[in-house]
């Protein structure tokens, strides 16, 4: 009896049916973040391209709950016809202050368009981030609560905050809280002031300390409200604070000199609630 073979298609049928696949969903690859491969643009692997099929724009979400969402485009380079991440994932690794050697473990939704991206540091355990809320603790990129404290694997350098209504109060009561993780790390117990930058420009803000039941707690306080303004921060803008010089804050015996050759600098970064990306 003779033997029955499926027909074979040409490359180009292929292709096209490759084009139209939906991918999975739950479909997962990792990248290590290997020096002077992942700066500018993060090549894809090949098969997680062949079941992309035609679609150039993807969003990256880092995991937890209520992460901000970035948008990415995808684009062919190399001789060999690579697929890389390109516009958009070097503001997404700068945020969240990619380094060498970390793994980023990737997972898409398939539907949205979305990758949600697990990082691992150096040490081999997830990288926790600080973001603010605007009462309370500061909460991890794991989903833990404000009442709860998280150790971070390595010392926090950055936070991000999604501005509320009463960060763009009115000038005497305009504040943002500092999360309580960042705020151990950096000292802000005997810090006066720190200097916020962007766009080349340096704003000095003084720090407003209080008392709670669980410990101390600092907010920018005075100069925050003329950040904003110069700015043209709104409600649902979000911010990036990363420590570019750390300065010891000095002791109450220092002069005043001294504490401002030492400052406390973060760089600020602005992801607008359309999108767009502030630096």
């Amino acid at each position: 009896m003779p033997v029955l073979r499926a027909r074979r298609g040409s490359s180009r049928e292929h292709t096209a049916a490759a084009a139209d696949r939906p991918v999975w969903s739950g479909f997962q690859f990792f990248k290590i973040l290997l020096p002077g491969m992942y700066e500018e643009a993060l090549r894809l692997p090949a098969r997680f391209v062949r079941e992309l099929g035609a679609r150039r724009d993807l969003k990256l979400r880092l995991a937890g709950e209520g992460m901000p969402a970035w948008d990415v485009d995808v684009f062919v380079g190399g001789e060999h016809g690579d697929m890389y991440l390109g516009s958009g994932w070097k503001k997404f690794a700068r945020a969240h202050d990619l380094r060498d050697g970390y793994l980023l473990v990737f997972r898409y939704d398939g539907g949205g368009g979305e990758l949600t991206v697990t990082v691992f540091d150096v040490s081999t355990c997830q990288k926790q981030y600080v973001h603010a809320e605007a009462e309370g603790g500061g909460r991890t990129s794991n989903g833990a609560g404000a009442g709860r404290r998280s150790l971070p694997s390595a010392e926090p350098s950055h936070f991000a905050v999604t501005l509320r209504p009463c960060n763009l109060g009115t000038k005497q009561n305009q504040y943002l809280n500092v999360p309580v993780e960042f705020h151990d790390a950096h000292g802000y117990a005997r810090r006066r002031r720190v200097e916020l930058r962007m766009g080349g420009r340096p704003w000095t803000v003084n720090l407003k300390h209080s008392k709670r039941p669980h410990g101390d707690r600092t907010a920018f306080k005075y100069g925050w409200h003329q950040f904003c303004v110069d700015n043209g921060l709104e409600v649902g803008d979000t911010c990036f604070f990363l420590v570019i010089r750390e300065g010891s804050g000095g002791d109450d015996d220092q002069d005043e000199e001294w504490e401002e050759d030492d400052e406390h600098v973060l760089k600020v970064d602005v992801r607008k609630k359309s999108g767009e990306f502030l630096s």
